[in-house]
């Protein structure tokens, strides 16, 4: 946890997402990023807010598997 959020690995964020997909939690967006020591880099194309909730689960592990990878391999899952 840091600056009062908590980041996931890539393992974690897919499992989360499957929790809440059998919850029926909406999601809002995902934000993967890169720590290093004690700096949290973020990049536009790593983050997806999503308009609807139709799909959402299915797209959201598609964007999470694609996109954490190298040293991009932390998220953070924002929920409503």
């Amino acid at each position: 946890m840091r600056n009062g959020s908590e980041y996931l690995s890539k393992n974690e964020t897919l499992d989360m997402i499957g929790v809440y997909a059998k919850l029926k939690t909406p999601l809002l967006g995902i934000d993967v990023v890169s720590i290093h020591e004690s700096d949290v880099k973020t990049d536009l194309n790593k983050t997806i807010w999503f308009k609807t909730q139709r799909g959402v689960y299915k797209t959201a592990r598609t964007f999470a598997m694609r996109q954490m990878v190298g040293e991009w391999n932390w998220s953070e899952i924002k929920v409503g």
